[in-house]
This record gives C-alpha cells, sequence and structure tokens, in this order.
C-alpha cells in the first residue's frame, strides 16, 4: 500500500477491523488482544509489508471454538482470482511475516480479506475444496462486505450455529433420520461465511412471522 492512505480506504480498514474482530469474537476465539489498536495504528501496519495487518487470536476458554486459532490474512494489495491455486498453495506452507515467525496452518479457522468480489464461482469451489480435501476451514470476503457486519442487517434474520450437542438434540426432537431432510443453507452464502460453517453443520435462524412472532427455522450447511 502506499505510505499516505486515502480517508475512504481508511475507513474501510478501520471499520472492517472491528467487523472482523466481532465475527471472531461470535466464533468463539479470544480477541482481546487486538481490541486495543487504535486506528492510526491500524493504518501505520497497513503501510508495512503486505501481510502486517493479519490477525491470529486464540480459542477463547470454554467456548466451542472449532480449531485452536483463527488467522485472518490480508490481500487486498492484488487480486488473486486468476492465481488462485498459487495463492492457496503458498497461503499453507510461505511465513507470512519477513521474520518467518507467524505460518497458516490448515487446522486454523481461516478469513482471507480481498479487493476484489468474493462471490465468484472460484473462491466458493476453493474454499469448499480445502474442508473436502483437508479439513481445512476458509472464508473469502470482499474487504467492504465486512465494512458493516454481514449478520446484523435489519433485514438479515438472526442466524447462529449450533453445538454438535444442540443438533443431536435437534435430531431427535423432531425424529429426523438424515440431516439432509432439513432445508439447506449453502456453504457460499455469506450467513455461511460469517459463522464460518462447513457441510454438516446445522444452524439456526429466528425469521418474523405475522402469527408466531418469531419463526424458528433449522437448516444444515450443504455443499
Amino acid at each position: 500500500m502506499a505510505t499516505t492512505i486515502e480517508p475512504t480506504v481508511a475507513d474501510i480498514l478501520i471499520r472492517s477491523r472491528n467487523t472482523v474482530l466481532d465475527i471472531l469474537e461470535e466464533r468463539g476465539y479470544d480477541v482481546t488482544a487486538y481490541r486495543s489498536i487504535a486506528p492510526d495504528q491500524i493504518l501505520t501496519l497497513a503501510t508495512g509489508h503486505s501481510r502486517a495487518l493479519d490477525v491470529i487470536v486464540p480459542r477463547r476458554e470454554g467456548s466451542n471454538a472449532p480449531c485452536e486459532r483463527a488467522y485472518v490474512v490480508y490481500q487486498i494489495q492484488e487480486r488473486i482470482r486468476n492465481r488462485l491455486p498459487t495463492f492457496l498453495r503458498d497461503l499453507y506452507s510461505v511465513p507470512a511475516d519477513p521474520a518467518g515467525v507467524n505460518q497458516v496452518a490448515r487446522t486454523d479457522d481461516v478469513i482471507v480479506l480481498l479487493n476484489e468480489p468474493a462471490e465468484h464461482d472460484a473462491f466458493a469451489k476453493a474454499a469448499l475444496q480445502q474442508w473436502q480435501t483437508a479439513k481445512a476451514r476458509l472464508a473469502f470476503f470482499h474487504i467492504k462486505q465486512v465494512v458493516v457486519h454481514p449478520g446484523r442487517h435489519t433485514l438479515v434474520p438472526p442466524h447462529r450455529k449450533l453445538t454438535s450437542e444442540e443438533a443431536e438434540a435437534e435430531m431427535r426432537r423432531w425424529h429426523l433420520t438424515a440431516k439432509s431432510q432439513l432445508p439447506l443453507i449453502k456453504h457460499s452464502d455469506i450467513q455461511s461465511r460469517v459463522l464460518g460453517l462447513v457441510p454438516g453443520d446445522m444452524v439456526e435462524v429466528l425469521r418474523p412471522s405475522p402469527t408466531a412472532g418469531v419463526a424458528r427455522v433449522l437448516r444444515i450447511c450443504a455443499a
């Protein structure tokens, strides 16, 4: 990035940073160390090496986070869609910092922030393939998508990932023999990406209902 950051870019960096920390916290990770980083410090990091903004946080004690740690990768200096296989190979094999200390692992819960549309099929297929072949959790977002929390929009009903125990209880409660009997939510859906869902995860959606006030709907994450 340039040493001088345009005001609009600075605004995106600062606001998206807060949203990403909120998403990680909701997934069950301890983001305390990053909450104290001031906006001017974020902008200073943005003028450093290409991955200086990366976030690495551990699982919060007692949480249901799926991984020991989460890793947010800032890939905003150049577009990667046309070289996605190379990017993914380097992501898991090349250290993120000049000192060679920080390294993304396939056991991490990974979010990649892009400066290009994340809805392209290439990113959805890549994330799904990583899960299917290596059980690696990976989600892509255009950085502008997380300036405001996608799950807190007034027109978006609340979504919550159920724990495995809760999911099993729901299967018994509704006498279901297979998760496929429930409605689906795509792995590539932005709410799935926010929650960090993988195929087979069950999610609770609370929709407004003219008769019941709130209608509780269960969905299964699917490829």
